[in-house]
């Protein structure tokens, strides 16, 4: 029941989430502003509240889109179904219940210490994780945007309490980087995602955009934008001659760059669904080390 519980609430895309909020935190704005004779307006139990928040809502999100997405799955992998087979459909809506009015952890940050705003956050990512789930999603292009921003808005909600990152022009092209490949990014991975599921999809009557399209003109456009994500990151790299960095620079190379034209290489080959699941779990792969750049950046400048 405990396995097929952390199976349910996606464990390991939870820890990306808490782990990249922790280093956007700790090993860019605030080593910046301390060097600055600044600092963060928020306390450190705070900052975990409200990572918790973030964390709990996404964990309650997961659930809602497998209790919706159970006759699909069924189809698609039947081998890996939760709801239904090991978790009852009431004891999972129960459990997105609990999820996510836990999640309005910030509730306590907006009445008591006057951050209005991030509960009012919470409750729209909270309402567009279950409209998505129970309607956007079979709305071609519109539910991967919107898995896209909520994907961004993790990066970005660490930045809104801190006027001083705000106002601060060096973290803030750094947090507006990150936010725009992680949109990008998630965005190819949701694509890739519907490809994968266009079988169940189809006989759900749910009109994905890999749907709509068709699986070979999906794969192009998620090969185009993964191009795209690797040509602004390598004219960043030449603009701000990284290698005069030399960790960061062979970091990125070797653990993001090359990952990223291996994507673009299985996408192009791709032909049946495990070859989508491959370019998949690359994208995983490199999403996961993009986020530890962070602190290998950090580690190179002390």
């Amino acid at each position: 029941m405990v396995v097929h519980f952390f199976k349910l609430i996606r464990w390991p895309n939870l820890i990306i989430i808490g782990l990249l909020q922790f280093l956007l935190r700790y090993s860019l704005m605030e080593p910046i502003l301390e060097m600055e004779g600044l600092g963060l307006l928020m306390t450190d139990f705070e900052f975990v509240l409200l990572s918790c928040s973030c964390i709990l809502i996404a964990a309650g999100g997961y659930v809602i889109n497998d209790i919706e997405d159970e006759k699909i799955d069924r189809i698609n992998k039947p081998e890996q179904l939760i709801v239904g087979n090991h978790i009852t459909k009431d004891s999972a809506l129960n459990l997105y219940l609990l999820l996510s009015f836990t999640g309005i952890l910030c509730f306590y940050l907006s009445y008591i210490k006057g951050y209005s705003y991030l509960g009012i956050i919470n409750l729209i990512i909270s309402g567009m994780l279950y409209f998505y789930s129970t309607s956007y999603k079979c709305i071609p292009v519109l539910g991967n945007i919107i898995i896209a921003l909520l994907s961004a808005a993790v990066v970005f909600i660490v930045v809104i309490p801190e006027p001083f990152v705000k106002e601060h022009p060096g973290i803030m092209l750094i947090i507006g980087a990150f936010m725009f490949f992680s949109f990008l990014l998630t965005l190819v991975r949701e694509i890739i995602k519907d490809i994968e599921d266009i079988d169940g999809d189809r006989k759900a009557g749910c009109a994905t955009l890999a749907n709509k399209i068709g699986q070979t003109p999906g794969k192009w456009i998620a090969t185009l934008i993964t191009l795209l994500v690797l040509i602004f990151l390598i004219s960043a790299q030449v603009l701000s001659k990284q290698w005069e960095s030399f960790i960061p620079f062979i970091y990125i190379v070797l653990l993001i760059d090359l990952p990223l034209l291996r994507i673009i290489y299985l996408l192009i080959k791709a032909e049946n669904k495990s070859d989508f699941s491959l370019a998949s779990f690359w994208l995983k792969i490199t999403m996961f080390t993009g986020t530890i750049s962070l602190a290998v950046f950090n580690y190179s400048f002390n």
